[in-house]
């Protein structure tokens, strides 16, 4: 009997540690599904862009005749070497001076390190100048070093690299004059002025005074001819679109010789960019709409673009022709390049898909406001699947006369809201403990 009953006593132990772990999981999952197991997210205010990644062709105004010849390719006379005046993309009127024309190459290094040196003594000219002040406002000084600072940083950033070295002069004159600016310091030019002015006249003494070349008409001087200048007519553009088996000819097009070619004349700063893209891809691109598009491998971002022309949708692959108003240096080196095209862009917060919630016919995310939540609806303006761009919720009303029913009011979204992402049972005024 006693053996009994201490089986009896053991067995009941045992229903009590189970009933205890039962009893515990239950207790655990109460606890996650009502008030545990939560991630949130912090918003913050973001730019979605939607684009679309072709591969195109730029033709520019830089194939012109006059009376049957070609006056856009700027041809070198025989045994002659030739030094730009003028920067490329500049402006330039019928008969101005465009390069200077050597009978040697020797003859153009000359000049050519004659220019680096000049502009060098202009350099510490101005340094000695600034030294001669009595007094220099330190304050703005600093400023325009972290001005300069952040803008040979934005280069970088950017990948816009044709104008570092520029940048890189300005910080170091500007770091130069700081140090001039210091009490303590004792720096003095006058050695290195004497040098130059030395090797200045050393080089005059050596030079010969080369021929001017001027340009037959105006337009934009670029320094260079890369042999596609003529392969489409510029003119045509003008006039009327393109299909995409020309696109696909265009870009397939070799190069012709620009031997003897030392640049060109660009004539009319509008040029085109043309390229093919799925129909599928197209969107809502029509014709006159005003696009942003980028050239990454140039470093080239944020172009105003129009839509020119767009052929016709009953093809898989349509042509489409962007047209752009602005001439810069890195612009005017644009010929066969991959772009980026934005088609529509949206501006609000970033949610991840998972936060979104519907309530009372309405989607909104679920935000802890200290530590209660509080449902907030909101208005998608872009389904990228994993997330959405959305803004606070904007309703959708009609004006009806006579009718004084007023629109809801609901919570709006603001930066730094903390949506929750995960949860279970989530509901307006629960309280997170």
């Amino acid at each position: 009997m006693k053996k009994k009953s201490r089986d009896t006593k053991t067995v009941s132990i045992l229903l009590i540690v189970m009933a205890v772990i039962v009893l515990a999981y239950v207790v655990q999952d109460m606890y996650f599904s009502w008030s545990g197991d939560l991630r949130t997210d912090y918003l913050f205010l973001t730019t979605e862009r939607e684009n679309i990644s072709v591969r195109g062709i730029v033709v520019r105004d830089e194939n012109r005749t006059v009376d049957g010849v070609g006056v856009s390719l700027l041809k070198m006379q025989a045994d002659e070497t030739y030094i730009p005046s003028v920067t490329d993309s500049t402006s330039v009127t019928a008969g101005d001076t465009i390069a200077y024309a050597f009978k040697s190459e020797t003859q153009a290094q000359l000049y050519h390190d004659h220019m680096a040196v000049e502009a060098k003594l202009k350099t510490l000219q101005a340094l000695q100048e600034q030294q001669n002040l009595n007094y220099i406002d330190v304050v703005a000084l600093n400023s325009e070093i972290l001005s300069a600072v952040d803008h040979y940083m934005q280069l970088i950033d950017s990948n816009q690299l044709a104008g570092l070295a520029d940048a890189v002069q300005t910080v170091d004159y500007k770091l130069t004059i700081r140090q001039i600016a210091d009490p303590e310091s004792q720096l003095d030019f006058s050695a290195q002025l004497a040098q130059l002015e030395s090797e200045k006249l050393q080089l005059e003494q050596k030079m010969t005074a080369p021929r001017l070349v001027t340009t037959p008409y105006a337009g934009y001087f670029v320094s260079d001819a890369d042999g596609y200048e003529s392969v489409f007519d510029y003119s045509s553009l003008q006039k009327e679109g393109v299909t995409p088996e020309q696109v696909s000819s265009l870009i397939k097009t070799e190069p012709r010789p620009t031997d003897g070619i030392f640049g060109k004349i660009i004539g009319q700063h509008t040029w085109y960019y043309l390229c093919s893209v799925p129909v599928a891809e197209i969107g809502a691109l029509s014709k006159g709409k005003n696009v942003m598009v980028s050239f990454p491998d140039k470093g080239i971002y944020d172009v105003s673009m129009r839509v020119h022309s767009i052929s016709d949708r009953n093809s898989d692959i349509v042509a489409l022709v962007l047209k752009c108003t602005s001439m810069n240096e890195a612009l005017s080196t644009l010929r066969k390049e991959r772009a980026e095209i934005t088609i529509n862009s949206y501006d609000g917060y970033r949610i991840d898909s998972n936060a979104l919630k519907e309530k009372d016919g309405l989607t909104g995310v679920y935000v802890l406001s200290g530590n209660v939540m509080v449902f907030k609806p909101i208005t998608i303006l872009y389904d990228a699947s994993s997330y959405v761009i959305a803004t606070s919720y904007r309703p959708k009303t009609t004006e009806i006369p006579g009718d004084d029913t007023e629109t809801p009011s609901y919570p709006k979204l603001e930066t730094f809201d903390q949506v929750i992402v995960k949860g279970k049972n989530l509901h307006d005024g629960k309280v997170i403990s």
